[in-house]
């Protein structure tokens, strides 16, 4: 079997920007629901975005959903830090503040920041730990800082490679750490062969999917707004790549999202 129908949840989406560009929240609850996706979590990267998640965690009812706070590395320079800071510590008793991120490092676009960007990184980890809460990690480009910073700053802290477009080595090495991994609709591009490498060797129990919606719609949706449904493409690919059950991929799926994030388990930590 390679179509699944055990409901999912979107473990990375910015909903906020999907509004954003024009969709409807009927359209997108409409998709949701056509794709058996029962939640997601949305990432609060910025300011607006932060106050934007908690809100929609704690008003939306159809769906499951909980936020993360944190600072993308491509504003570790142009934006103040300690408005993430702060909202970590306010909300630290929240259920529905399930984790850091994203953070991390970006030198595709930024390198000439790297400095600033392993600066506030390391911030949010050591507030990530203050809050006993795992942490959600961006890297591009930034494979060795990023894991020379998790060396040193998150022992024992569950950490999640976000979107992640590495090789299979790279991967590997995350995985020995601990790490859990994301893929995002970029695994469906045709021209991600190292990525489906990694894709193909991945640890069942430590795989996950993401959307990262509004960006990199999977196949067969590419040049629309990406959206929490399309999860599922994602899914459904890795299932036919791996050569696995997309039922079993599809449950351990949806089992690490909770483990990592431990969704509906906060109040016994």
């Amino acid at each position: 079997m390679l179509t699944s129908r055990i409901p999912l949840i979107d473990s990375h989406c910015h909903l906020d920007m999907v509004v954003e560009r024009g969709l409807s929240v009927a359209e997108i609850t409409q998709t949701l629901i056509a794709n058996d996706i029962s939640g997601l979590v949305e990432i609060g990267a910025d300011k607006e975005a932060m106050l934007w998640a908690r809100t929609l965690a704690h008003t939306s009812r159809q769906f499951e959903v909980y936020y993360t706070i944190g600072h993308h590395p491509g504003e570790a320079k142009s934006a103040d830090a300690s408005f993430g800071l702060k909202f970590i510590e306010e909300n630290k008793d929240d259920e529905r503040f399930v984790a850091v991120g994203e953070i991390g490092l970006d030198y595709y676009y930024h390198a000439d920041e790297a400095p600033e960007q392993k600066q506030v990184f390391i911030q949010f980890v050591r507030a990530a730990r203050e809050v006993g809460r795992g942490i959600a990690i961006h890297t591009r480009e930034a494979h060795r800082d990023t894991v020379d910073i998790l060396k040193a700053e998150a022992s024992g802290l569950p950490v999640l490679i976000h979107c992640f477009t590495g090789n299979l080595e790279e991967m590997q090495e995350f995985v020995a750490m601990g790490c859990y991994i994301s893929f995002s609709g970029i695994v469906t591009f045709k021209n991600a062969t190292a990525l489906q490498e990694a894709a193909k060797a991945c640890p069942l129990e430590k795989i996950l999917v993401e959307t990262d919606a509004p960006f990199l719609a999977p196949v067969p949706h590419r040049g629309k707004t990406n959206q929490p449904g399309f999860v599922r493409d994602t899914l459904d690919f890795l299932a036919k790549l791996r050569g696995e059950d997309a039922e079993i991929l599809a449950a351990a799926c949806t089992k690490n999202t909770r483990d990592f994030y431990q969704l509906g388990l906060r109040g016994r930590l």
